[in-house]
Parts: C-alpha cells; structure tokens; sequence
C-alpha cells in the first residue's frame, strides 16, 4: 500500500466542492515518515486530514488486527498439513513390573503326560525403541494442504474486506465531523453578522426610531444563533469521538480535522455505468474461494476410496530381569523396517453418503454465489441511483444558496435604507440560514453516497488512493 499524494486528493476535493488546508499534503517531512514506517502516531492538539485517519485506522484499529491474526493462523494451517507429508519419528521407553506373570498351559501330549502349566517372563521389563512412519501415497493429505491454501487466500481477503469496512467507517465519520465543523462556521459568521445587526437595532432603539418589540426580535434571533451554537459543539464532540473510536484512537487524545467547504468551486458528477464486474468486489472473490473449497472437499470425501500407502522403520531394545536394578543390565536389540497398505472396500455406504453431500453442499455454493452476484449489482444500481439523487439535490441547494444569499445581501441594504421592515429582513435570513443548513447537508450526503457507491463498485480503496 503506498501513500496518497497531495495532488491527487486536491483535486479529487477541488471537484467535490472541498478545499484541503494549505500545506497539509506538502510537507515532506511528514509524509516521509508516513511512508517509511505506515505508521502515523497523533499528538495531543493534532490537525488531520482523511488520508491520515484512515491510515491511522488501518494500523491501530484492533479489528484490523483480529482479522490479519486470522490471515496469519491460516498460513500455520498450510505449514501444518505440509507436516503430515514428512517423516513422523517418535521415541518410546517403557518399565513394566509384572505383579503376577501370566501363566500359559502346555496340553498333554506331546511334550509330557500331564497339562503343564508355566509362568513366562521376568517381574521386571524395560524397553526403548525409535519409530519413523512416512507417508507414501495418501491423496488426503495433498488435498488438505490445497484447502488449506484456499482457507488462507479467504482469510487475506478478509482482511482486505474488513479494512475496506474501517475505511469506510472512518470516511463517514470523519464527513460527519465535517458537517458539524462547517455548521459551526457558518453559525459563527451568523452569530457576528446577529450581533452587529443588533447593535444597529441597539441604536435605533435608543434612539426612539423602534419599537421595543422589534428590538427583542433581534434579541431572541441572536440568542437562538447562540442556542444553535451550543447544541452544534455537542454534536461535533459526539461525532469527534466518533471519529476517533473508528480509527481505534484513544477517545482523550484531542485533535481536529483538516478540510473545510469551499462553496465557490462546483461539485463533480462520477461517471456511473448501469452495469456492474463482479470481479472487482472482494465479497464475490470470496464467494468464488468458498466454490472453490466446497469442489475440493467433494475431491476430499472420494479420496476415501483411495488405497493409502506408508513406510515405517523402527529400532528398539528391551532388557528383563527378576530384579528392578537387572532390568538394566543385559539389552536384546530388534530392528524392523516395511510398508503399510490400507485398502478401504466396504464401509456400509457411509463415504457414498458422505461425497452425495459434498456435491449438494457445493451446488448449493454455485447457487448462492450467483444470488449474492445479483445482490451486488442490486446495490450497485441502487447506490448509483443515491448518488445522482444526492448530486441533483446538491446542485438546486447550491443555486438556492446563492439565490437566498443575494436576497439577505438586498434585503439588508434596504433595511438599512429605511425602505425595508425588520420582519422582511428576517424572514430574508432565516431563508438564508436554512439554505446554508440545506447545502451542508446534501454536501456531505453527496460525499456519503459517493462512499457508498464506491464501495458497491468495489473501488473504495481506489477511491482513496490507498494502493
């Protein structure tokens, strides 16, 4: 994964309608100690940009590391099933002490008369020997070794799927920080622009040219501007820490985001087609493994009926004696070396049931792929279809946010020139402020949509120039 350059997100903003803070893409400094370890650590006081949370989540979020543990577990399988294809040597020693020595009875005839009854052995026994079994032919142990290959190309792409997850969490989070942060902005300028009205109202007032009423309007809008100010900091601290829960940030560390609204720049329609390529989506990579597996486990269940063949040597001694100390003594070694054939012939119909469900099972994965392929190009025509909706919805907000802007600009020139009322030049702003309120936010469901819609595409990670 390399590092997004500057210019790329400039001008991927600079069409969405976002202006990046000046010199925050440019300083070397940074971005090289980005690049050499992929590892950004936050100080308290912090400005970040989306690039920089969304690799912070990718190296501290913990579910990022449950899902790369996962990766790394199904690589110790592979290593695992390639052992039972080696050499498997055991060591054995063993004490025996035989309370009572089994007795073996010798019928008449031919050595005696009578039935001879005997006791065989010695009270004590030692023994030691070393085992080596190799596997030769078993068809089991290469088809575990190939769906364990198969375990860990899935889990890789787990991990891809669960960091394109964050990143998207993170990205819409970090868009909902924004919104608040411009909703602050804009209210702040409200608040000003309140304020110097009321002074204006303050001096006519003192002046006897207004009504009391009139004055306590402006009043009441200035404390309804502080009112709206006061709920937005609380908002944009839950959406802060929302934020920082997301990248796996520690929920006290004090930081800020980067970017901010140009309202002077236009907003970029992504080029959308009707149709969809499975191939690039993770889940129908996945998908395709899963059909994968389930064939190589009907390979595994008819490798029951294959003969298995295998090796074995062996090398040991025993020692025996009446005494626990001569069970040391005297040694008799054996040695022995040869192979072991296992034909399976009949097994009541058991592994003939079992390759039946195997087939059904991997049909059943066919079938399900081939839905879940028709779900993602569902999603994907949908989430196209959210997007120009939000596009379109944006563009009349824009036009009506200049429109009302240029009413509140005349309305208050005739305010001021006595041929306007107070009540009209309200209602002038109020529009105005419910026009800015509009725009921010289908701005940011334009850029939540754009989210969406790229995830369906399978190009998030593209999208955010995280390759």
């Amino acid at each position: 994964m390399s590092i997004m350059t500057g210019n790329y997100f400039k001008r991927l903003f600079a069409g969405a309608g976002i202006t990046l803070v000046t010199g925050l893409f440019d300083i070397g400094e940074v971005n090289a100690q980005i690049a050499l370890s992929h590892t950004v650590e936050r100080n308290t006081g912090d400005t970040l940009s989306l690039k920089e949370c969304v690799l912070f989540t990718l190296e501290h979020n913990m579910n990022s590391t449950i899902y790369k543990n996962h990766a790394a577990i199904s690589a110790e399988k592979i290593r695992e099933y390639k052992a039972a294809m080696l050499p498997d040597i055991t060591a054995n020693a063993s004490l025996d002490y035989n309370i009572r020595l089994q007795t073996q009875v010798v019928p008449a005839g031919g050595l005696s008369p009578t039935e001879t009854k005997l006791q065989l052995g010695n009270k004590f026994s030692t023994g030691a020997y070393l085992e080596a079994d190799q596997a030769i032919l078993n068809r089991t142990y290469i088809l575990d070794i190939k769906s364990s290959r198969i375990d860990k190309a899935i889990s890789d792409l787990n991990v891809q799927k669960e960091n394109e997850t964050l990143l998207y969490n993170t990205a819409v989070a970090y868009y909902n920080v924004l919104t608040y942060s411009e909703q602050q902005k804009l209210l702040l300028e409200n608040e000003r622009q309140d304020r110097q009205l009321q002074d204006i109202l303050q001096l006519r007032y003192d002046q006897g040219v207004i009504k009391k009423s009139e004055y306590d309007r402006g009043r009441v809008n200035l404390r309804n501007v502080q009112s709206d100010l006061a709920l937005n900091r609380t908002h944009y601290e839950q959406a802060l820490n929302k934020l920082k829960n997301e990248m796996g940030m520690d929920l006290q560390a004090q930081i800020t985001i980067a970017d901010t609204v140009n309202y002077s720049q236009p907003v970029a329609m992504p080029y959308f087609t009707g149709t969809l390529d499975g191939r690039d989506l993770i889940d129908y990579q996945i998908d395709e493994q899963n059909v994968l597996m389930k064939d190589l486990d009907v390979q595994k269940k008819k490798a029951a009926y294959w003969p298995t063949l295998s090796a074995y040597a062996k090398y040991g001694a025993n020692a025996y004696g009446t005494k626990l100390s001569n069970a040391f003594g005297s040694w008799f070694d054996y040695s022995a070396v040869g192979l072991k054939l296992s034909v399976p012939i009949f097994s009541g119909f058991r592994k003939n049931s079992q390759v039946a469900q195997s087939k059904l099972t991997a049909a059943n994965q066919r079938l399900t792929r081939q839905l879940n392929l028709e779900g993602y190009k569902l999603e994907y025509k949908n989430s196209g279809a959210r997007l120009f909706s939000s596009y379109t919805s944006l563009i009349k907000n824009k036009e009506t946010l200049e429109l009302a802007r240029d009413v509140l600009s005349s309305s208050t020139v005739e305010y001021k020139e006595g041929t306007s009322t107070y009540s009209a030049l309200l209602d002038d702003d109020y529009s105005y402020k419910q026009a800015q309120s509009n725009y921010i936010t289908s701005l940011i469901d334009f850029f939540n949509s754009r989210l969406s819609f790229e995830k369906a595409k399978g190009s998030l990670i593209s999208y955010l120039n995280l390759h």
